[in-house]
């Protein structure tokens, strides 16, 4: 326990990166593309996990990469507003209501794979969790987002990078989940203060 207090909030949101980039790189070196990738069809015949873990996996090692450097950046954003066990929860619940999202509604997608929509409703979330204490930052970083996806189309050069289309719709629905997620996570943590139990004399 003294080695932890000894560790600055940066140097632990640096560690928390390193760990994050070890798992995306692990479910790529050890070949569970084909088990893990969102696959309509599969998903369909009843592999619903892939809903979650087709967000893990990647086309190529520039995919990877480029995805990494985004989840740098947001993990320096936001790594110290949550714990680790708390960004993890957010990460599969906004994982799995995107993977749904596209399923139900984006009926022309076959199969996807990366990080990317994940990465969006992180700051979706972190944006609705802020929204009562910094209101004004919180929306400027929405709009900023939103702006972003409004204004997306489909990047060719990132295209040709990764070996495969831009899904951007999947970016628009992470944003979706991650306001739904950061949405149910501000009403529990709201529960939880007005039900805290009474002193009792």
């Amino acid at each position: 326990m003294a080695l932890f207090k000894k560790i600055s909030v940066g140097q632990f949101t640096f560690l928390r990166i390193i760990a994050a980039l070890a798992l995306l790189t692990a479910t790529q070196a050890c070949h569970l593309y084909w088990d893990m990738a969102w696959d309509r069809t599969k998903i369909g015949n009843g592999e619903f996990w892939r809903l979650i873990t087709g967000h893990f996996v990647h086309n190529n090692s520039n995919h990877i990469l480029l995805n990494s450097i985004g989840l740098s950046v947001v993990l320096l954003l936001i790594g110290d507003k949550f714990s680790t066990r708390t960004l993890c929860s957010l990460s599969v619940f906004i994982a799995f209501l995107t993977g749904l999202l596209l399923y139900v509604f984006e009926s022309q997608l076959l199969y996807y794979v990366g990080f990317s929509a994940v990465l969006h409703g992180l700051v979706a979330s972190y944006s609705i969790t802020a929204l009562r204490k910094t209101p004004g930052y919180a929306c400027l970083i929405l709009c900023l987002l939103g702006l972003k996806l409004a204004f997306e189309g489909q990047p060719q050069f990132t295209a040709n990078l990764i070996g495969i289309r831009v899904a951007t719709e999947s970016h628009w629905w992470g944003f979706v989940s991650g306001i739904l997620v950061g949405g149910i996570y501000t009403g529990i943590l709201l529960k939880r203060k007005t039900t805290t139990p009474m002193e009792q004399d």
